[in-house]
């Protein structure tokens, strides 16, 4: 059952959020053994990843997160205590122009859509700003990441910035407006590399974990707002260690990002959000159309 946020008067802004969380799965008798806790090294030629979807419904954030927003002709002295200010670096035009698949594709799913049947993603026409938490990111990593970005920037359109370095920690519950930690914004979208004991949604066979939050007024159309990546610091280090290990790492990675963006699981399984990973050949063409029809969302002046 979908919790309710408080009445106020004029429009009101529901908060909601989208996440998947990657994992290792075993077949066979290797399987059973990974059940028991057995130690188990990962060889390439059977190494599969599964991936575990979950969805969160609006309102079920953190209340501290849950925000009432007024009607558009709200005077201007009003603050909105729990959001901020409305419009921040938002243009009136896409900042960027998705690259066009060169193979159409309906092998994609989205996470989320609104009422029209339209994909829920991030406003083409303001940059999405992102920090690291890298104190446990290994060697080469930040490297992977900023890779994996450029490609989905290239996919969807969205315009990227790094602002640095961060000492946030991940969490379930986490708010999508810091304004002490970072200003009268969004806050950006957090990648941390972390451990099981830091963020217990990768305890298990998850190495990852990527999702969004979206607002919307009353019943009006969802925009994701901010996100978070958490990455297995440990898991990855140890399949860095491997000659083809970078390959595996970024499908994670580009695989999360993909989550973020807004795409959900597919069943075939030649495409990145397939539940497994075999090969890692990076995004296929059903991915590709997916990100591209993530590109189309509408701009948000009002968020």
């Amino acid at each position: 059952m979908e919790e309710q946020p408080p009445r106020h008067a004029g429009r009101r802004a529901r908060p909601g959020s989208t996440r998947g969380a990657l994992g290792f799965a075993l077949t066979g008798a290797l399987f059973s053994a990974a059940l028991f806790g057995a130690a188990l090294v990962l060889d390439k030629p059977w190494f599969k990843d599964l991936l575990d979807v979950r969805l969160g419904p609006a309102g079920q954030q953190n209340p501290s997160a849950q925000s009432t927003g007024k009607a558009a002709s709200r005077p201007p002295s009003e603050v909105r205590t729990e959001a901020p200010p409305p419009g921040f670096e938002e243009a009136d035009t896409p900042l960027g122009e998705p690259v066009a698949p060169q193979v159409g594709s309906d092998s994609y799913k989205f996470l989320a859509v609104n009422g029209d049947g339209s994909p829920v993603g991030y406003s083409p026409c303001r940059p999405l700003h992102y920090v690291v938490s890298d104190d446990l990111a290994p060697a080469g990593a930040q490297q992977l990441v900023s890779d994996a970005i450029t490609t989905i920037s290239a996919a969807t359109g969205i315009t990227f910035v790094y602002d640095g370095t961060t000492s946030e920690q991940p969490s379930p519950q986490r708010s999508p407006y810091q304004p002490d930690a970072y200003g009268e914004r969004w806050a950006p979208l957090l990648i941390a590399w972390t451990t099981p004991d830091v963020a217990p949604q990768l305890k298990g066979k998850v190495i990852g974990t990527g999702g969004s939050t979206h607002y919307s007024y009353d019943d009006g159309p969802k925009t994701f707002v901010t996100g978070s990546l958490d990455l297995d610091a440990p898991q990855i280090a140890d399949e860095l260690l491997d000659p083809d290990g970078h390959l595996y790492a970024t499908a994670v990675i580009l695989h999360e990002l993909s989550h973020v963006m807004g795409l959900d699981h597919v069943t075939d399984f030649s495409q990145l959000m397939y539940p497994e990973i075999g090969t890692p050949e990076g995004l296929s063409a059903g991915d590709l159309n997916g990100l591209h029809e993530l590109s189309k969302a509408q701009c948000r002046k009002d968020l």
